[in-house]
C-alpha cells in the first residue's frame, strides 16, 4: 500500500511539474487605477461600436475587441464597455431582487456615459496581397484598411475621420502586444502574416486617435 501511494505521489508531482499558467502583463492601469479616475478628469471617456464588415461574421465585434484592449492599454482614455453592457446592467439589477447583501451589490444609477463614440469600417481585408511576384513567391504580405469616424455624443457631430491602412511589414506601436490571442471571430488568422496585418491596423489607429486633438 504504502509503495502504491508513493507512486502515485510521484506521478501527481510529475503531472504537476509538466502544467504552467502564464500571465500576460498590460501596460494598462491598475484595476485600482481605473476605478479611482475621475469621471470628468481630463481622459475623455470613449466607446467603440462593432466594426462594419461584409465578409465573415465575427470579425467586426473582434477588431472592436481589440481596439477596446489597445485603447485601454494606452492609458489615455477612460473606455466603457458597449458590446456586452447587458453584463453589467443584468449585475446591477440583481440588487433590486432582495436576495444579496445590499453591502456588496452593484449600485443603480451610476453608469458613465461617454463623451466620443468610435465607429470603424472595414475597406480592405486581405490575407494575401504579396502580388504574386514570381521572384517571391514564398512571401506572403497581408494587408487591412479601416475607416474610423469619431462622434462627439454631446452633438451627434463627426469630429474626426480617417483611413488607417496596416500590413503584415510594417512596425506597430505596441497597444496590443498584451492579447497573447487573437479574439473570436479572428483565431483563424493567428500567427498569419494577417495577424501582424491587424495588430499593426490597430496599434495606428490608436495612436492616430490618442494624437488626435479632440
Amino acid at each position: 500500500m504504502l509503495r502504491v501511494m508513493l507512486m502515485l505521489a510521484v506521478v501527481f508531482v510529475g503531472a504537476c511539474a509538466g502544467s504552467s499558467a502564464t500571465v500576460v502583463s498590460s501596460a494598462g492601469p491598475g484595476i485600482r487605477q481605473a476605478q479611482a479616475e475621475p469621471a470628468q478628469g481630463p481622459k475623455l471617456r470613449i466607446a467603440v461600436s462593432d466594426f462594419d464588415f461584409r465578409g465573415k461574421p465575427g470579425i467586426g465585434s473582434g477588431l472592436a475587441d481589440m481596439l477596446n484592449a489597445a485603447l485601454f492599454n494606452s492609458n489615455r482614455f477612460i473606455v466603457l464597455e458597449r458590446a456586452r453592457l447587458d453584463d453589467v446592467t443584468a449585475e446591477q439589477d440583481l440588487a433590486a431582487t432582495g436576495r444579496f447583501d445590499t453591502s456588496t451589490v452593484a449600485p443603480v444609477g451610476q453608469l458613465e456615459g461617454a463623451e466620443l463614440i468610435v465607429r470603424g469600417s472595414v475597406t480592405e481585408f486581405e490575407p494575401d496581397c504579396s502580388g504574386g511576384s514570381v521572384l517571391l513567391a514564398s512571401t506572403r504580405k497581408a494587408c487591412m484598411a479601416i475607416n474610423l469616424r469619431i462622434v462627439d455624443v454631446r452633438t451627434g457631430r463627426i469630429v474626426n475621420a480617417t483611413t488607417v491602412e496596416g500590413t503584415s511589414r510594417n512596425a506597430g506601436v505596441g497597444f496590443t502586444y498584451a492579447l497573447s490571442d487573437l479574439p473570436i471571430g479572428l483565431g483563424a488568422y493567428s500567427k498569419t502574416p494577417m495577424e501582424q496585418a491587424i495588430r499593426n491596423c490597430i496599434d495606428t489607429a490608436v495612436q492616430y486617435i490618442a494624437d488626435t486633438k479632440l
